[in-house]
């Protein structure tokens, strides 16, 4: 139904909505990803990856009595297919002090994510890949999967804060990824704030997902051949500047920092 431009052979690359999004808003962000000038995790991204691991159990073996949410916390930390719990001492969670304030924000998550309606459930934290040629992989997990009234597909991405404006590109991105893999596109994909319970969302389209597949690939090649020369790429300084872990020596995301107030 979709297909996806030809990728020159090459190193083996995976693209995932994290990258292709990062790599709209600065390429050279999207760069120190894969050259792994990242820190590898946080403690806000241990928080959200818990939390998800809890949605999927509440989705998945029905609700979690408020007495045993903590129970349930700590079960999900130990799941092996999680890795949660290899995170802990890096992030210093392994501490009871430490951890005790991450599990109660977890909680209160929960309280408010049971409040959202389960009907049409199909499946939670399906994961995705697709091998589109020349080394290069396309992968995605997506939150959950709803029927709508007609049965075909619906993408939710549950969101642990309020913003939802950025999350049209990574709902293009699963909505392409499930499409090609699927063999259908999704009738609809949302991202849904499990802390305000505002949704927004898009209408997934033929011309739309062929359309993000010619920008998956074009940036297929432009990260291999930074990698390949280790050379930079574009960068562009936005809001999102001011929380990127490059900042440092980036005179594009320096002043649009100062512009902008800073953190």
């Amino acid at each position: 139904m979709i297909s996806f431009p030809d990728v020159a052979p090459g190193e083996r690359i995976a693209i995932s909505a994290t990258l292709y999004v990062t790599f709209r808003s600065c390429p050279q962000q999207a760069l120190g990803r894969l050259r792994g000038e990242y820190p590898t995790e946080s403690i806000a991204s241990f928080k959200g990856s818990l939390a998800h691991r809890v949605f999927a159990r509440h989705l998945v073996s029905g609700p979690i009595p408020e007495r045993d949410v903590l129970q349930a916390c700590r079960e999900e930390i130990g799941a092996p297919e999680g890795h949660l719990n290899m995170k802990l001492a890096p992030l210093e969670l392994n501490r009871p002090s430490r951890l005790a304030p991450v599990l109660a924000e977890v909680g209160d998550l929960y309280a408010r994510f049971k409040r959202f309606p389960t009907d049409g459930f199909r499946a939670a934290e399906v994961n995705l890949e697709v091998d589109v040629g020349g080394g290069a992989i396309l992968r995605g997990r997506v939150d959950a999967i709803f029927d709508d009234p007609s049965g075909s597909p619906v993408i939710i991405d549950w969101k642990t804060g309020a913003r939802l404006e950025d999350s049209g590109p990574q709902l293009e991105f699963y909505a392409l990824i499930w499409a090609l893999e699927r063999g259908e596109l999704p009738s609809r994909a949302e991202a849904v704030s499990v802390q305000t319970g505002e949704r927004t969302g898009i209408d997934p389209t033929p011309k739309r997902a062929e359309e993000v597949a010619r920008e998956v690939a074009a940036m297929i090649e432009t990260l291999r051949i930074a990698l390949q020369t280790v050379s930079d790429v574009d960068r562009r300084a936005g809001p999102y500047c001011r929380w990127c872990p490059l900042l440092d020596g980036c005179t594009e995301g320096t002043t649009a920092v100062e512009i902008l107030g800073g953190p």
